[in-house]
C-alpha cells in the first residue's frame, strides 16, 4: 500500500507499499437473477447446516471465503474482520507504541522487514531484507499489513517478539521493545568526496526535507539520493517530492486500473536543480521509492546506480463493507513516464553494479564525467 502503515499507524509499521484510498462501501448492492449468488448461497447454507466440521457461523465461513480467494489471486489484497478493522483504526486516533520497521510485501507472498535507522527494530538487531515470519507466536503467512501493523503495536515500553528469517534460511526470534516512533526521513551524509542525501522513506514531510536541502547544496557538486534499502512510503509524497526536479507539466507516474488510467503530472512552478543528479537503488527499493526513480530517469533527470529494484508497482484501496469489516484490494498498476509498468518487474539501472557492490562502487559509479547511457533504463 502506498500510503503506508507506518504514516497511518503513527510510524509503527510500513505497508507497503500504493496510493491507498478508503473507498466506503454504503450498502450492497441488490443483484436480481443473479446465478452466482443464489450458488454462493446454498453452498454456504449447506456448508454451515450439514458439514460436520464447519461451525455454523455464517460470517466466519464468509470471511474465511474472501480471505483465501483475495489471497489466492493477489499477494497484496486480503480481507480484515470487523474486530481486525476495528484495531486498524484505532490505531490513527492516538500515540501507540510501535516498533520502527517498514514491511513489504512480495510478490511470492513474503514479508520483508526495512527496520528505521536507530528504531526499536533496528536497536534489537532486525536487519534489512530479513523475512517477517511471526508476531508474538501469530504467522503472518496470509494475513494483510494493516492487520501486522495491529499485531506489533501496543503500549509504549511492552515488548513483542518478532520472528525474522535471514536470506540463508535461517529463523531467529528477538524481543524488540515497543517506543513511540518518528522516524528521519530524509538525512544527509558524506560518502567519499560526495554529498548525499539520504531518503529512508517517503512521508509527508520528505518534499519539505528534501527542498530545504536543495537549497543549501553546492551548485558546483552533483546531487546524490541514497535510496537503498527505501522500502517505499507514501504514494503522494514520492509524487509531490519528484516534482522538486522537474519541470511543470512533466510526467511523474501512470496508475491504471478498471475505470482507466489516471496520470499524474507536475503542477510545481519552479526551476529544477541544475547539478547533475544520481540515485542510488537496490533490490530493497520498492514501491514509492521506485514512482520517484522512474519520474526523475524517465524525465532524463537523473542518473539511477545500483541494482533491479523491487518491482513494486502496483495501487491498493481499502474498501470498508457495511457491517465493518474491509477489503484491501489491488485496483490499479503504475507505469513510469515512458510507459514501462515495473509491477514484478523492476527498474533496471542506468549504470548498473554488482549485487555485492558497496558504498565505494556507487561513489565511483556515480560520475558526471561518464557518457550517460542511452538506453530506457527501464
Amino acid at each position: 500500500m502506498f500510503a503506508t502503515l507506518a504514516a497511518v499507524a503513527a510510524a509503527v509499521l510500513l505497508a507497503a507499499s500504493g496510493p491507498a484510498d478508503h473507498a466506503g462501501v454504503r450498502g450492497a448492492q441488490t443483484i436480481g437473477g443473479d446465478a452466482a449468488l443464489r450458488l454462493y448461497a446454498d453452498a454456504l447454507s449447506a456448508i454451515t447446516q450439514r458439514a460436520v466440521f464447519a461451525s455454523g457461523d455464517r460470517e466466519q465461513v464468509v470471511g474465511r471465503t474472501l480471505a483465501a480467494y483475495l489471497a489466492a489471486s493477489d499477494p497484496y489484497s486480503g480481507f480484515m474482520n470487523r474486530d481486525e478493522y476495528a484495531r486498524y483504526r484505532a490505531l490513527q486516533k492516538g500515540p501507540h507504541g510501535g516498533i520502527g520497521m517498514e514491511l513489504e510485501r512480495r510478490r511470492d507472498g513474503a514479508t520483508l522487514c526495512y527496520p528505521y535507522h536507530g528504531g526499536p527494530a533496528d536497536a534489537a538487531g532486525i536487519k534489512a531484507g530479513e523475512r517477517l515470519m511471526s508476531i508474538d507466536g501469530t504467522s503472518v503467512a496470509g494475513k494483510p499489513l494493516p492487520v501486522l501493523a495491529s499485531l506489533a503495536t501496543g503500549r509504549e515500553g511492552t515488548a513483542v517478539r518478532i520472528e525474522v528469517a535471514s536470506a540463508n534460511g535461517g529463523t531467529r526470534s528477538v524481543n524488540v521493545n515497543r517506543a513511540r516512533v518518528d522516524p528521519a526521513a530524509v538525512s544527509i551524509g558524506a560518502a567519499g568526496a560526495l554529498r548525499v542525501l539520504r531518503i529512508e522513506t517517503f512521508t509527508q514531510t520528505t518534499r519539505s526535507e528534501v527542498e530545504f536541502a536543495l537549497r543549501r547544496w553546492d551548485r558546483n557538486s552533483p546531487v546524490v539520493i541514497d535510496l537503498r534499502g527505501c522500502g517505499g512510503g507514501d504514494f503522494y509524497a514520492a509524487v509531490d517530492t519528484s516534482m522538486l526536479f522537474l519541470a511543470k507539466g512533466a510526467p511523474i507516474v501512470s496508475v491504471s486500473g478498471r475505470e482507466g488510467t489516471r496520470l499524474y503530472s507536475s503542477t510545481l512552478e519552479q526551476d529544477p536543480p541544475v547539478q547533475p543528479v544520481f540515485i542510488w537503488q537496490d533490490e530493497a527499493s520498492a514501491s514509492a521509492a521506485e514512482v520517484f526513480i522512474g519520474a526523475l530517469t524517465g524525465n532524463a533527470r537523473a542518473v539511477s546506480v545500483g541494482t533491479h529494484s523491487a518491482g513494486k508497482g502496483s495501487r491498493q484501496d481499502i474498501v470498508e463493507l457495511a457491517d465493518g469489516s474491509a477489503l484491501i484490494l489491488t485496483t490499479g498498476y503504475l507505469s513510469t513516464p515512458r510507459g514501462a509498468a515495473f509491477d514484478g518487474r523492476g527498474l533496471a539501472p542506468m549504470r548498473p553494479l554488482a549485487a555485492s557492490a558497496d558504498t565505494a562502487d556507487y561513489v565511483r559509479a556515480s560520475s558526471p564525467a561518464k557518457q550517460m547511457p542511452s538506453n530506457d533504463a527501464e
